[in-house]
């Protein structure tokens, strides 16, 4: 149809002078001039700093599509220029002059959108509108199905989907877009079957989603969508059975066309509540049924030794928004571990939460700790009430450490006791016959000694055989720390600057993290990780609180010590989020920036 033309709309959003700009967005077609069988494709960039994602429009008289997305990041005289294109295949749904809907995104904190324009769809072999979906004429449609349209804020829904054909399909791919107002939780695994709907058979592809709403309010549950590929019957006159080329001309035998479409179910209106007032002061923001269960590893330890105390809640419903326990036992320290979440939605229970809390529990001294109780209050949809979860944790008995056996007796680790069969033992034994411990009896030499008659040569205690072994180790010990200590110095000394290399390449990361990309991020939490851990065999091993008490030990200030918790806090909650959870909190970005800069300028 000619060389094709290009439509180019521009947004800008100015502060300050004339020559300032906060960001653009530039909207692209590949013609003005299309027809209903014949997609065009449209590209939309964004440059400046994103917030959250691209709008897209929603609109009766086009199908939008996005094929792809890339990102391009530049640096120029130390300013960082950030664009992103995106990349649709537009599809028209009726004839006429048709408008393109704006498009909208966020961009450096102003509100953008691309202005309308027009193109002219001329006839041709179209496919039927959403509106025909439940009509007997379409060939294949999704539908969401919901348990109820009202629902608490925090409640677990099973949602089932279902993709009914009567066409010969040749594939079908889920793609969920993101939903801010909801959290969906995938399922693996399908149910095929047939069903009759007002006369016609239907093959049935069903599939279950968890969805959580997170806002109060009358709300929209997402639309879910699927890629799928069918044959179309094609509208042309009977062919001519005889006529082989006439039956191959579409690439097939089954007379019709291969169709690719993003099918999407109908947009559903729910109602989402607010958990009731008053809520109680145990209330740790767990909606669902659940129960609350301890384990002592011990109930009687020696002094300096440890127990941990297992807490594991279970039950239906989400524990990703959980509170943190923190538990406080008077006469000893306790410490934290990680927790761990499971979920898995089973049928006939919804969504099943797990989550496992551990705590290690040194006491300070001898005697009878007494380890409390904890209280978990939550808000049990079923019964519409505050449910209240209690585990008395019980006592814990603290003694003298343990001993360590030694060759034929025992050494104990208390100085005020000595050991059993020493001289010191029986001495003190003989010294009170009227004590309550029995009186040692002495030992007897199984081989008497040989009393000769020639004088005994007594030598200085410094010049005894083991005396004369230890000064001669010593001295060796001496001279080989020496030579090891001058090796050591001249390998430093020929070794690259670790700290110089470690400078210059956080120095990079600093720069490129102020473009907010994903794996430029992790890759700057994994460097702060190494040089944090940098006393620990393997640093991925380390906890959240590990990290902290490696900040403190480097005399990290107060300040950078509370960036660094808030950050590993966002490291945790996106290692627990879903897919669809997964963007970066700008206040994330800041953080690890700050930290890196503070660590570069100590030069650590």
């Amino acid at each position: 149809m000619g060389e094709l033309s290009k439509i180019i709309i521009l947004a800008l959003v100015v502060t300050g002078s004339a020559s300032s700009y906060a960001g653009t967005m530039t909207a692209e077609i590949d013609r003005m001039q299309s027809s209903l069988d014949e997609p065009f494709n449209m590209n939309v960039t964004v440059q400046g700093s994103l917030d959250g994602e691209l709008i897209e429009p929603e609109s009766k008289d086009f199908e939008f599509n996005r094929t792809g997305t890339s990102t391009n990041i530049s640096v120029v005289n130390g300013t960082i220029t950030k664009e992103r294109q995106y990349s649709y295949q537009v599809r028209a749904l009726k004839e006429g002059r048709l408008t393109i809907p704006s498009l909208k995104a966020r961009v450096d904190e102003e509100d953008l959108q691309t202005t309308p324009f027009q193109v002219e769809v001329k006839g041709g072999v179209a496919e039927p509108s959403r509106e025909d979906v439940k009509s007997n004429t379409k060939l294949i449609f999704v539908e969401r199905e919901l348990p109820k349209k009202t629902m608490y804020q925090g409640e677990v829904i099973i949602s089932k989907i279902r993709l009914l054909t009567r066409a010969q399909l040749t594939g079908a791919t889920p793609s969920r877009d993101a939903a801010p107002d909801w959290r969906l939780i995938g399922t693996e695994g399908q149910k095929n079957s047939e069903v009759v709907r007002d006369g016609a058979r239907w093959n049935v592809i069903e599939m279950s989603e968890g969805l959580i709403p997170l806002k109060v309010g009358k709300i929209k549950a997402p639309s879910f969508g699927i890629s799928a590929t069918w044959i179309q019957p094609s509208a042309r006159k009977q062919r001519n059975p005889q006529n082989i080329f006439d039956m191959l001309r579409n690439g097939n035998l089954s007379m019709g066309e291969e169709v690719s479409k993003k099918l999407f179910s109908d947009v559903i209106e729910v109602e989402v509540k607010p958990l009731p007032n008053p809520r109680p002061a145990e209330f740790s923001d767990i909606v669902g049924a659940f129960t609350l269960t301890s384990n002592i590893s011990k109930r009687k330890i020696g002094a300096g030794e440890t127990a941990t105390v297992t807490l594991e809640i279970k039950g239906q419903g989400a524990l990703d928004h959980m509170k943190d326990v923190v538990l406080t036992i008077v006469g000893a320290r306790v410490y934290a571990d990680k927790p761990v979440l499971t979920e898995k939605i089973e049928v006939g229970a919804g969504l099943v939460s797990t989550k496992i809390l551990k705590f290690a529990v040194v006491p300070n001294a001898q005697g009878t700790v007494d380890l409390g109780s904890v209280k978990l209050a939550s808000f049990n949809t079923f019964t519409e009430s505050y449910e209240t979860m209690t585990v008395n944790l019980g006592a814990l008995e603290v003694g003298v450490p343990s001993l360590t056996p030694t060759g034929t007796g025992a050494v104990s680790s208390n100085p005020a006791v000595p050991a059993a069969g020493s001289t010191e033992a029986s001495a003190t034994a003989s010294a009170t016959p009227n004590a309550a411990s029995p009186v040692a009896v002495p030992n007897t030499p199984l081989v008497p000694r040989v009393v000769t008659d020639q004088p005994e040569v007594v030598r200085p205690w410094f010049l005894g055989p083991v005396a004369l072994a230890i000064e001669i180790l010593l001295v060796a010990g001496l001279f080989g720390g020496l030579i090891l200590r001058r090796g050591l110095r001249r390998l430093k000394s020929s070794a690259p600057s670790v700290k110089k290399k470690t400078a210059k390449q956080w120095q990079g990361l600093i720069t490129e993290l102020a473009a907010g990309d994903r794996l430029i991020f992790d890759r700057a939490v994994a460097q702060l990780k190494e040089i944090l851990s940098a006393n620990s065999k393997d640093p991925l091993a380390m906890t959240s609180r590990d990290l902290i008490l490696s900040a403190e030990a480097m005399k990290f200030e107060p300040v950078q010590v509370e960036v660094l918790r808030r950050l590993l806090k966002e490291l945790d909650r996106l290692a627990y989020s879903d897919a669809s959870n997964q963007s970066l909190e700008s206040s994330s970005l800041a953080d690890l920036t700050a930290l890196l800069t503070y660590c570069q300028s100590r030069g650590i």
